[in-house]
């Protein structure tokens, strides 16, 4: 099976903040985060089982929500090709991954 096109070529390179994030929290312009990476998910919205439901995630940080409800559903299978980006990791915070040495 093909692997469908993403909406910008390579979303790792593409970093935003949280307050960018924010500014696509509606319908028409809907981005979501799961697990750090930036999603632009408003083609989706009509495709979602749950309707509308999703939008309690637009603009935000979606991953507690979506485990909630969906931690058996594979993500990245079904809207992968819609991430346009990373979120911008705060330089007080450990990366995703990262591991930290005792001082």
């Amino acid at each position: 099976m093909k692997k469908a096109k993403h909406l910008v070529d390579d979303p790792n390179k593409h970093i935003y903040t949280l307050e960018e994030v924010a500014k696509h929290n509606k319908r028409g312009d809907c981005w979501t985060i799961w697990k750090g990476k930036i999603y632009d998910i408003t083609s989706y919205i009509d495709k979602h089982p749950g309707g509308d439901k999703i939008l309690a995630g637009s603009g935000k940080d979606c991953t507690k929500l979506y485990n909630k409800f969906h931690a058996y559903v594979n993500a990245d299978y079904l809207i992968g090709n819609l991430q346009v980006g990373v979120l911008k990791q705060d330089e007080s915070q450990p990366k995703f991954g990262a591991f930290l040495s005792p001082d």
